[in-house]
């Protein structure tokens, strides 16, 4: 009888019918099922031009089951009275099953025939415990599932003509790789089974050069430049949410560079390939080769600007602070945008936020929201005789967010084991198999750590600065005068705020004083949430980035005496606010490295706009890489640039259909400029002209 795929309907229903708790079936048994009968009855498809397997009809389908599990903590969250500053948006929380990766190093050297041979070791090895027997078994079935699978892959592959493909497959069922195209089709398969069947959403192939290179060192360079541009535009058509990054370069537990001539294939190759849905690290060291770093400026100066750049010190000596030892600390992964795990870390990098700016409105109206005039902070009388008086309440009401922010999560964080279970995934960490339990549902990664994420960084800065010098120097206004005006929204009073925004000095211009303020933020921060416990036996861990949170967050957010109107978005990541740095590139980043990241183990990120003019010919090559070693020198953590054409992006607005593939760095991820929104664009084009 003819085997029949279902559609994606159908096997959406089958999960929803099978993902609550049945005959005291918990929540890693009954993803396991749902798992396996995804694998054994997804509909499989191999595209005409494709090498590797990309393509099934059940993406995320588990993913959306953990948000349905989830929405009862929604309803505990709405009846505490935290639910007020969560609408608010001065601070969220929630869980994250977003950005993960696996040991990559394990997958690629077993592959999941090894990692099922593994498997069957430990179920041996803990025959007595019942409740680890309980995990390998259902982990074991899965993966026997998942070599099944694989198996009809390579059918429809040989039935399509796809006989190296095919041919791939079929040994990968009882091998683990051994040829080059083979550990790359582990990598894709590996990826689908992750990201798209258990729906733990999979941000980071790992360090190509270093995990591929065994495997590369014997091949033809000809035959393994054509698998590399193949490998990239085909990650690029798994359409992943927020892109699929991958890294080059970094340090060995020792501190040597570890560039190859691997980097150089996979960096020309992604320069060549201009996709979209991939995105670059480069891991930065001090021996770093000037070339590479020359050839990356190339690619970014011919419209590639979904490169980034991080220091590899930093990242490394921001990690063992938290905790995490040495050799996890050197073979970090970055995971989504910019954030960095360690090696044998579960990263949950985006469960919390919390909005800087919302906390100076709080000190500035009594504890109470200005929009709403409902009370989410801490009361207190705003009567402030001067700005040590005004500063002290900021930071305890930075605080009390900071804290309400980890305890939201904590709330959701306690429960994992009744929305989200990860068998593929644990199945790839030691610790996991060493403790034999799930990621999620028994904590077994060797560190469990969360995050709590600050934004609006510079606008809180520039409006600190503001109302030192306009109230309590300059003597403009009273802090009650200028209470009512923010609540006003500046109405009546545009003269006054167009000379603060425009003429009062501001953060990104290497002014020390308003740098001290940013300092003096960001290590309060670090204090209130840097290694504080969770409720995982793991700890919390500060990022200072914005993604597109700044526009929602901005919505809620009164208008500040910056100059900024009410709605109007926040400052991006650790970035001056738009249009404030005035004094070029260089004073923008020394301004930064007045904050010490190694108190952001979650990833601080800084973008630079420069006008295409403003970098062309070898000046112009030289001036980035300038900029560039200057910043890490000094102590920044990561950066991204984003090399705008004027002209080009009016006329793309005004003609989209000329530049299909015009692509400029949104935040933390790439995007087509056809895509955005016109608000959007007119912020690009305007951020275009220096």
């Amino acid at each position: 009888m003819r085997f029949m795929p279902l559609a994606r309907k159908e096997l959406l229903a089958y999960a929803e019918r099978h993902s609550s708790k049945e005959d005291a079936c918990d929540v890693l048994e009954a993803d396991c099922k749902i798992i396996i009968y995804l694998l054994d009855n997804c509909k499989i498809t191999v595209p005409e031009n494709n090498r590797f397997f990309v393509n099934v009809n059940c993406k995320g389908i588990l993913n959306q089951i953990a948000w349905k599990r989830a929405v009862i903590y929604d309803e505990e969250l709405k009846k505490n009275k935290l639910s007020d500053g969560c609408n608010a948006l001065a601070f969220t929380g929630t869980f994250d099953i977003s950005h993960t990766t696996a040991e990559w190093e394990r997958v690629i050297s077993l592959g999941v025939y090894g990692i099922r041979t593994e498997l069957k070791k430990y179920y041996e090895r803990y025959a007595t415990d019942d409740k680890k027997r309980r995990f390998f078994n259902n982990t074991i079935k899965v993966y026997d599932a998942a070599l099944k699978f694989m198996k009809r892959c390579a059918e429809v592959a040989l039935q399509n003509g796809k006989t190296e493909m095919a041919n791939a497959l079929l040994y990968l069922c009882k091998n683990s790789p051994s040829s080059f195209y083979e550990a790359l089709q582990t990598t894709i398969v590996y990826y689908v089974l992750q990201h798209m069947f258990e729906g733990t959403y999979l941000r980071t192939l790992g360090r190509l050069d270093k995990l591929y290179f065994p495997y590369y060192k014997n091949e033809n360079i000809d035959k393994s430049k054509s698998l590399i541009m193949d490998f990239i535009k085909e990650i690029d058509r798994l359409e992943a949410p927020s892109n699929i990054p991958f890294a080059i370069g970094g340090t060995d537990i020792n501190g040597n560079d570890l560039i190859n001539e691997l980097s150089y294939l996979f960096l020309d190759a992604y320069k060549l390939a201009h996709t979209n849905n991939t995105k670059l690290h480069i891991l930065c060291s001090d021996n770093t080769p000037s070339d590479i770093i020359e050839s990356a400026f190339n690619g970014i100066r011919s419209g590639n600007n979904s490169i980034v750049f991080l220091s590899d010190k930093k990242v490394i000596d921001s990690l063992k602070k938290l905790g995490i030892e040495h050799s996890d600390a050197t073979n970090y992964h970055v995971v989504g945008c910019y954030e960095c795990g360690g090696y044998n870390e579960l990263t949950c990098s985006c469960n919390a936020r919390v909005n800087i700016t919302k906390a100076l409105e709080l000190a500035l109206n009594g504890g109470k929201d200005m929009l709403t005039s409902k009370t989410i902070g801490l009361e207190t009388d705003s009567n402030f005789n001067n700005f040590n008086d005004l500063y002290a309440e900021f930071e305890r009401q930075l605080v009390y967010l900071c804290n309400c922010a980890m305890k939201c999560t904590d709330l959701f964080e306690k429960h994992y084991n009744s929305i989200h279970s990860a068998p593929i995934l644990s199945a790839t960490y030691t610790s996991s198999l060493e403790k034999g339990g799930d990621l999620y549902c028994d904590y077994s990664a060797k560190y469990c750590n969360s995050s709590v994420n600050a934004l609006g960084l510079a606008t809180a800065v520039d409006s600190l600065a503001a109302i030192k010098k306009a109230v309590f120097e300059d003597k403009l206004m009273t802090i009650k005068e200028l209470t009512e005006i923010l609540k006003s929204n500046w109405t009546d009073k545009e003269p006054m705020r167009l000379f603060i925004k425009n003429r009062y000095p501001k953060f990104g211009n290497g002014n020390k004083t308003i740098d001290h303020i940013a300092k003096s933020i960001v290590d309060k921060l670090s204090e209130t949430i840097n290694g504080k416990p969770n409720v995982k036996g793991g700890k919390y861990r500060l990022g200072l980035f914005s993604i597109d949170w700044r526009w929602d967050f901005g919505e809620t957010t009164a208008a500040s005496a910056d100059g900024r109107l009410s709605g109007e978005p926040l400052s991006q990541n650790t970035s001056a606010s738009f249009g404030a740095d005035k004094m070029g590139a260089t004073a923008h980043l020394m301004s930064l490295n007045t904050i010490d990241t190694v108190n952001t183990p979650n990833g601080a990120i800084v973008d630079i706009d420069l006008p295409l003019s403003a970098v062309q010919g070898k000046n112009g090559l030289k001036s980035l890489v300038s900029t560039l070693k200057t910043y890490f020198e000094f102590g920044g953590f990561a950066v991204h640039y984003n090399v705008l054409d004027t002209e080009i992006l009016k006329d793309a607005k005004r003609n989209p259909e000329k530049y299909p593939n015009l692509q400029v760095r949104l935040c933390g991820w790439n995007v087509l400029f056809s895509s955005l929104s016109d608000k959007e664009k007119e912020e690009f084009i305007a951020r275009s002209i220096k």
